[in-house]
């Protein structure tokens, strides 16, 4: 076991409120989290996630629901909630509520899982009633394709078939849901790590680890999914369908000295452009020629007025004969 994740839902009889959430992480480490509030009559307009689901397709039906709740006019008291959830884990040292976390699931005792729940919990809402659903991960169960693919979704196959990548190789990315790097930021020609995927045989072949870059990074419509199309070098063209909360690993030299680069780049275009700025502006000869060009202008101005008045002088003249 590498990971664990706890998915709970918990009511109030204090307050009369409903909480639900997820906490992910690993042993020694901050765990992740994300925490609803519902009072009574929002129990009534929204659909409560049930926490028997995997727990990725939990967590995205909490984000979700924590989304259309935090859209309400003056919901404060949802990111209030938030906030205190994360102060009291704090208060608790984030990596020792892990420590016990982690150690509660491997050993499947619900009872200190709730106690735990209950103890975060405590200061707001008084005792709980808490029913709680907690999941195992080894490192392998996160890298495999089938754990970020949600049941019924449709669209996928169309875009893996497309004619464009139809003799692609299909691969996933090497997750690191602690310490990676979110995929929805890499940019296109970033470095990617990933797996081969293997179909015929349906496993994984973990020796074959495969470097690449990003060579497009599409949103699949309706879907909270990313479609990749990965340059593999001489393997060819490799593509991949992620949910674009993933967190993945990736060599971090590599991305900083191309990011390094890149600004290093734009930040020389942007001084060249400077630099002749300046260069016209240090330039004696340029400044000349701007004043005798105002000069000019002053001098032809100038000539055009006296022109005008002395032919409005003339014709008075003369209608004076």
């Amino acid at each position: 076991m590498d990971f664990y994740a706890v998915k709970f839902i918990a009511a109030s009889n204090l307050t009369g409120e409903t909480y639900l959430g997820y906490i992910f992480g690993k042993k020694g480490q901050s765990p992740q989290f994300n925490v609803v509030l519902l009072n009574r009559s929002q129990l009534k307009e929204y659909e409560i996630p049930d926490i028997t689901k995997d727990y990725l397709e939990f967590k995205s039906d909490v984000d979700m629901l924590y989304y259309q709740l935090s859209k309400e006019k003056d919901n404060y008291i949802l990111s209030q909630f938030k906030a205190y959830f994360y102060s009291i884990l704090r208060k608790m040292n984030f990596e020792v509520v892990g420590t016990k976390i982690f150690l509660a699931v491997e050993e499947n005792d619900v009872y200190v899982l709730k106690s735990l729940i209950n103890d975060i919990l405590n200061e707001w809402a008084g005792e709980t009633k808490i029913k709680l659903v907690a999941q195992k991960f080894d490192y392998k169960d996160l890298t495999w394709i089938s754990a970020v693919k949600e049941k019924g979704e449709k669209g996928f196959e169309e875009y893996l078939n497309r004619p464009d990548v139809k003799n692609a190789i299909e691969v996933f990315p090497i997750i690191d849901p602690v310490e990676g790097y979110p995929v929805i930021k890499l940019d296109v020609g970033e470095p990617i790590i990933v797996l081969q995927i293997d179909k015929e045989e349906n496993k994984k072949d973990t020796d074959n680890i495969l470097e690449g870059r990003v060579i497009s990074k599409e949103l699949i419509p309706s879907t909270s999914y990313l479609f990749l199309k990965i340059d593999l070098g001489r393997y060819g063209i490799g593509k991949t369908i992620v949910h674009q909360d993933l967190k993945i690993s990736i060599d971090q030299k590599k991305l900083q000295i191309l990011r390094k680069a890149r600004d290093t780049q734009e930040n020389e275009e942007q001084k060249i452009i400077g630099d002749l700025f300046d260069n016209l502006q240090k330039d004696k000869r340029f400044y000349e020629r701007r004043k005798i060009s105002s000069l000019d202008i002053l001098i032809i101005s100038g000539l055009s007025i006296i022109g005008i008045l002395l032919i409005i002088l003339i014709a008075v003249l003369l209608g004076a004969f």
